[in-house]
């Protein structure tokens, strides 16, 4: 569980996709529990999870590359158990820091804004596959605000706690 100034990842992610003018998308996501808010939210969800990624993407129009930074608050419905494994649901919101803003026709500032959401299914203590989509915009900073669409297939792994 984190604590203001301490991250130490619990999970480790790793994803790949596509969208709208981008080839390919590749991620690592770092990924903690922290302290709930609100323990009313407790009932329906896990800890909220601190999700800090580094991307590289290849561009289809412009044909450069580029590179991402992003922090995300990230909140997961409690499982929901099956003979396949345990179900969940997530979302998430946070700043996204783009290396190329606009070489790539579809987003214009170094400071982006990115939501997603997925579902995954957790496949044993230790390893959970999510299937997430994930859109990116600056929100209106400027004018041109046409964003990315993502859809992007991952692979988690948990970190044995001590």
């Amino acid at each position: 569980m984190a604590k203001a100034g301490n991250f130490a990842p619990e999970e480790i992610g790793v994803s790949y996709g596509h969208g709208i003018d981008v080839k390919h998308w590749l991620q690592i996501e770092l990924i903690q529990h922290v302290i709930p808010p609100l323990h009313i939210l407790e009932e329906y969800l896990h800890e909220p999870f601190l999700d800090i990624g580094i991307a590289k993407s290849w561009w289809d129009r412009s044909n450069e590359t580029a590179y991402h930074l992003s922090a995300n608050l990230m909140l997961r419905s409690q499982y929901i158990n099956t003979q396949a494994g345990n179900i969940f649901f997530e979302a998430g919101f946070g700043p996204h820091l783009f290396s190329r803003p606009g070489e790539t026709n579809r987003l214009d500032t170094a400071f982006e804004f990115n939501s997603f959401v997925g579902v995954g299914i957790e496949l044993n203590k230790k390893w959970s596959f999510i299937a997430r989509a994930r859109h990116l915009s600056n929100a209106g900073i400027t004018d041109s605000n046409a964003g990315v669409n993502l859809y992007l297939y991952q692979i988690h792994y948990r970190f044995d706690q001590p």
